[in-house]
């Protein structure tokens, strides 16, 4: 629950426009104005992920779903978040993966 929180965190802070979760070579690198966007595109995952990983923490903690069930879930639920932080990266720097060869 404490790594949902810190995602949340996370969300807050990019909704903030607050770029101290972010490295100062990002700025450098996507520019003012497409910092703005790839900033803005970091929020709905960060809450989502943070929300779903309190929430499937609470579910586990209650014991209401079968191991199976609550692994499927997890996973596909996770997936979600995940693909729009690809889909951020790639509409903002033109690459799947931000860290990929020194852009």
């Amino acid at each position: 629950m404490a790594f949902g929180i810190l995602m949340i965190i996370f969300g807050f802070s990019h909704l903030m426009k607050s770029d101290f979760f972010l490295s100062k070579k990002t700025k450098v690198i996507l520019g003012e104005k497409k910092f703005q966007s790839y900033q803005k595109g970091l929020i709905f995952p960060y809450l989502f992920l943070g929300t779903l990983m309190i929430c499937m923490g609470i579910v586990e903690n209650m014991e209401i779903l079968q191991t199976s069930i609550f692994i499927t879930l997890y996973i596909i639920l996770g997936i979600i978040p995940f693909i729009l932080l690809i889909a951020n990266n790639k509409k903002n720097t033109g690459r799947y993966w931000f860290w990929v060869k020194d852009i």
